[in-house]
C-alpha cells in the first residue's frame, strides 16, 4: 500500500474524466501512473487554488487502450472531502517534501505523486479526517 498526491483540476476543464470522489483519469505518459495501484490511500490537490480538498483510498483500475495512448479510469472508495479545504501554504512547513522551500516551489507538479505515510497521515490530522485510513495493517 502507497501513498499520493494526486492533482486534480475542477471537472469542467481540460481533457480528463474526473469525477471528484468517485472517478481518478489519468494516462500512461504522466510520471507515476505505473505506481498507482488499488488499495493505495490519496489526498486530492488543486493546482492554482493550492488547496487540499479530499481523501480517499484508489478501488479498481479500468484502462482503456487507444491508438496513441492507454487510458486509465481509478474508482475512489472511501472518499472524504475536506470541509474545510486545507490551504498548502498553511501546512507546508509539516510536509516534508515542502518544508523550507521558498513559497510552494516543492509543490508536485505531476499528477501522481508519491508521498510518506507520515506526509499522508500530517494531511490527514490538519484536515480532521484522521480516522480515514480504515484497515490499515
Amino acid at each position: 500500500m502507497n501513498y499520493f498526491w494526486l492533482n486534480q483540476r475542477s471537472e469542467d476543464s481540460g481533457a480528463y474524466r474526473d469525477k471528484e470522489g468517485k472517478v481518478y483519469h489519468y494516462r500512461d505518459a504522466v510520471a507515476g501512473s505505473r505506481k498507482l495501484s488499488q488499495g493505495d490511500w490519496f489526498v486530492y490537490y488543486m493546482p492554482g487554488e493550492y488547496v487540499l480538498f479530499g481523501a480517499g483510498r484508489i478501488g479498481t483500475i479500468e484502462n482503456k487502450e487507444g491508438l496513441v495512448q492507454t487510458n486509465y479510469y481509478a474508482s475512489v472508495e472511501h472518499y472524504r472531502p475536506f470541509d474545510p479545504q486545507l490551504s498548502a501554504r498553511d501546512i507546508k512547513e509539516n510536509i516534508s517534501f515542502l518544508r523550507g522551500r521558498t513559497g510552494l516551489s516543492g509543490v508536485p507538479q505531476n499528477s501522481i505523486y508519491e508521498i510518506d505515510r507520515d506526509d499522508y497521515l500530517t494531511i490527514l490530522r490538519a484536515a480532521g479526517e484522521e480516522d480515514l485510513i480504515l484497515d490499515e495493517a
